[in-house]
């Protein structure tokens, strides 16, 4: 599934390994969609506290539908899943980040009531192990030619 969102160097190994990190963490899940015994779906949630006010914010990792199955409803049903998680986890908010030219998974997420903020602050990323970001965007973010 993280195969079909844009991140190609997912194996069942790798992805095994972090998901056993991610059940062993308490202020995050996981979860997946099946259907006749296959995945369909999958979506991550992380809990992170805020230091300026009481609670926490929930923020949406992944979110994963196979191509063939969405506006079926899975989307919405695993964001109802990570939602009640986040408020389990003391959530007062929720976030989720897409790429500029997932139009489509815009127009899904102000369905369910999210809002774009992005023109209400920036996202600034620095990497502390270097080409840690190079290595699993430079394919989906290809940097302009000087």
């Amino acid at each position: 599934m993280l195969v079909e969102l844009g991140y190609p160097d997912n194996t069942v190994v790798k992805v095994h390994r972090r998901l056993v990190r991610w059940s062993r963490a308490p202020e995050s899940a996981a979860f997946v969609a099946e259907l006749d015994g296959a995945v369909v779906g999958v979506i991550a949630v992380a809990a992170i506290p805020y230091l300026e006010r009481d609670g926490s914010w929930g923020r949406i990792v992944a979110l994963v539908v196979d191509g063939s199955l969405r506006g079926a409803g899975i989307g919405r049903a695993l964001v109802a899943a990570a939602e009640a998680a986040a408020l389990r986890m003391g959530c007062v908010s929720m976030e989720v980040s897409s790429a500029r030219h997932r139009v489509d998974a815009h127009a899904f997420y102000r369905a369910l009531g999210y809002q774009d903020w992005c023109d209400r602050g920036a996202r600034f990323v620095r990497d502390l192990v270097a080409g840690a970001s190079a290595a699993t965007y430079a394919s989906r973010f290809p940097q302009p030619q000087d």
